[in-house]
């Protein structure tokens, strides 16, 4: 079964991921965003679907990995203007697998660049994908410029300087 290449997302979601990894599989598939939950509050729309593969193999360390591609258009909510804003997704992580947590936070102390995960016999690949978009979204959202239609708050309230301005020129007086 080594290299089989699977193409529907709902025919296998729950993998031994070391074992996958050891036998060198790929999967892929298409996710409507509808079906992933965690990310329908940073949504401005659950319309459209999520691209992704999930590639796997062993390193020159002998470490069984995954790589996880994930491509796709979501609409998030700018947090300017509240208007929905385009947001690309394109995500390219590799995971380096571990037997435990003591051996991956060995191996994330002595490379602080490597992204680990421990070996698991029920990995989500559903999951996974989700947490690797969560993980590509930015914090806050927002148009380079929300146009026209931006409203300009100005502070009622003198500037502190400014009255301290006013108070030392009378002092001179």
């Amino acid at each position: 079964m080594r290299g089989f290449l699977y193409s529907f997302w709902f025919l296998m979601t729950v993998i031994h991921s070391g074992q996958f990894a050891l036998e060198g599989e790929k999967i892929e598939g298409t996710i409507p965003l509808s079906e992933l939950g965690r990310l329908h509050d940073l949504l401005a729309s659950t319309e459209g679907s999520m691209v992704w593969k999930l590639s796997s193999g062993i390193d020159k360390l002998e470490r069984p990995w995954l790589f996880v591609d994930v491509e796709g258009e979501v609409q998030l909510v700018c947090q300017r203007c509240l208007k929905p804003m385009p947001f690309f997704v394109n995500v390219g992580s590799t995971l380096v697998q571990f037997p435990d947590e003591a051996h991956l936070d060995e191996a994330e102390n002595a490379d602080e660049d490597l992204e680990g995960i421990v070996i698991d016999p029920e990995l989500d690949v559903i999951a996974l994908i989700e947490d690797e978009i969560l993980l590509a979204l930015p914090f806050a959202s927002r148009h380079e410029d929300c146009g026209a239609d931006r409203i300009v708050l100005k502070d009622s309230k003198p500037n502190p300087f400014a009255v301290l301005a006013q108070l030392k020129t009378r002092e001179a007086e």
